[in-house]
């Protein structure tokens, strides 16, 4: 059974695949050997064949069946369940332990880049795994196990099924169904961080963040629920939403006499929409809010891809007048040569630097790096997760603009602002309100 017949052709249903997976369980059941099912995605398929044609497209398909056809053993076989998406059944007999070895040789075969075309191609591959008879006895149940773990799996990397997994999947499903409709029922709601100017301890700015209150699930942070507002394609109105209100309030403070320059995370399919920045003038118009007094943050992650879309979309951002961040800087993809492409007024040094800082200066070189490196493109620099005045202290010492973080306060309601007092560093230097 090295080699399904069934690659490429078949019907809708699928129904090939489907029929050698259960002749294969039913074989290993029978001669009592354990094995596993795989589902192998191709996330990069979709805009392969968008950017680089059907043929093309065609062409990785047979060469990824190629590849994995080529890492089979007796008793194993490939099919294509459809899109990018490969079914593989492994026979690992009596050693299941060399299991995660196949898998990921498997997995990094599939990845090597493919020469034909207009150049190299990257393959974004990833892959869920359910072992037999640990995870399940019928061929369904292995099937739908695999493909649930797909659903967490990192590209380039594996993700085998659990219970535990299966739990939180349906956390997922529970979070998605009380989401229907939580946004024209008002149940989310912004809490404000400050930002405090490292020359004056005195507060720059906040940042705004999204909260939700759901009147089944309760108080739903927000790393369980913004992932499933994404796949839903939530995300463009609740985005719009936080936006509006986060200028709203910053039009309310400036009206009296207190201008705080508000932050606001914007996700990749706001980025991405073509009329974004005409929505931020509407709302900066609709508010009377100064463009200055509103900073929209983007992750590192938003910017892989068409770099060219991505300086449109930023420069018509900044045309606006509005202030551009690039948050939790130094934990993904950035450095100099890349950084050269985007033009941003601040970065954010993620918490992950700051809680190295722990006063015997082992942790200052990176922070010391990336101050240095902002200084040299004229970008100020904030730093995240302060959490003791040592930290606080030495931060500025090092350079950074501003400070953010529990020292100072907890993220709280827009009433609570103006009850945050300054703070008086040990050695502060002069510096104004707006930096």
């Amino acid at each position: 059974m090295k080699g399904s017949c069934c690659s490429l052709t078949g019907p809708l249903t699928n129904l090939p695949v489907r029929q050698n997976l259960s002749v294969a369980v039913q074989l290993a059941a029978q001669k009592g050997r354990g094995a596993a099912v795989m589902v192998v995605k191709i996330g990069a398929l979709t805009e392969i064949n968008h950017w680089q044609g059907y043929e093309v497209g065609d062409r990785v398909i047979r060469t990824v069946m190629g590849r994995i056809e080529a890492s089979l053993q007796e008793n194993d076989f490939v099919g294509r369940l459809g899109g990018g998406h490969f079914l593989v059944f492994l026979n690992h007999g009596r050693q299941p332990d060399r299991l995660d070895e196949r898998v990921q040789m498997l997995l990094t075969a599939v990845s090597e880049p493919m020469h034909f075309g207009g150049g190299p191609l990257l393959i974004n591959a990833s892959a869920g795994v359910s072992l037999m008879p640990e995870d399940a006895g019928n061929a369904d149940e292995l099937l739908r196990n695999a493909e649930l773990a797909l659903r967490t799996a990192r590209a380039g990397c594996a993700r085998f099924f659990s219970r535990d997994l299966q739990a939180h999947l349906a956390g997922y499903a529970e979070v998605r169904s009380a989401m229907v409709g939580a946004l024209e029922r008002e149940e989310f709601f912004l809490v404000y961080q400050p930002q405090v100017c490292a020359a004056s301890g005195r507060m720059f700015g906040v940042e705004a963040l999204l909260r939700w209150q759901s009147p089944t699930l309760g108080l739903v942070p927000p790393d369980r629920f913004i992932p499933v507002a994404e796949n839903v394609g939530l995300m463009p109105q609740l985005g719009a939403w936080v936006l509006a209100s986060a200028c709203r309030q910053a039009s309310l403070w400036r009206a009296r006499g207190t201008p705080l320059r508000v932050a606001v995370n914007i996700s990749a399919s706001q980025l991405e929409d073509p009329q974004f920045a005409n929505q931020v003038r509407a709302i900066l118009g609709e508010q009377a809010l100064p463009p200055a007094l509103l900073e929209l943050e983007v992750t590192e992650s938003m910017l892989v891809g068409d770099v060219a879309e991505c300086q449109r979309a930023l420069e018509a951002i900044r045309q606006a007048g509005v202030k551009l961040a690039l948050d939790d800087f130094g934990t993904g993809y950035s450095n100099l040569a890349y950084l050269r492409h985007f033009t941003f007024d601040t970065l954010k040094i993620d918490r992950l630097f700051t809680n190295a800082i722990t006063g015997d200066s082992s942790g200052d070189t990176l922070v010391r790096a990336i101050v240095a490196m902002g200084s040299e493109l004229g970008q100020d620099i904030v730093a995240e997760g302060v959490e003791t005045p040592e930290q606080a202290e030495a931060l500025r010492k090092l350079g950074c603009s501003r400070l953010q973080g529990y020292y100072f306060s907890r993220p709280v309601p827009a009433a609570e602002i103006s009850m945050i007092p300054d703070v008086q560093f040990t050695s502060a230097r002069s510096g104004s309100f707006l930096g």
